[in-house]
């Protein structure tokens, strides 16, 4: 049987589509759930008993231990870049 929720269009994911974007199998998400609930993990919608896959995405965010603002330094940004000796 297809699961709709697989599909990108989908804003909704089903219990095995939230189990596959954390990457664990169905089994193993079953089994913890009640800790990633504790834990902040969104539950799931009353009226469609669906995960908002939006919330599931910013749990996922907010547990990252690095920002998308790290600096990058000049050299790693251009590793081509050539070294000008004459200036030293």
């Amino acid at each position: 049987m297809s699961d709709p929720t697989m599909d990108q269009i989908s804003l909704n994911g089903s219990v095995k589509w939230a189990a596959a974007r954390i990457g664990w199998s169905l089994n193993k998400f079953r089994q913890k759930r009640d800790i990633l609930e504790n834990d902040g993990f969104p539950k799931t919608d009353r009226i469609t008993n669906l995960y908002v896959k939006a919330d599931v995405d910013a749990w996922i965010n907010r547990r990252r231990q690095l920002s998308d603002d790290i600096a990058i330094s000049a050299d790693a940004r251009n590793p081509e870049k050539e070294v000008n000796f004459s200036a030293l």
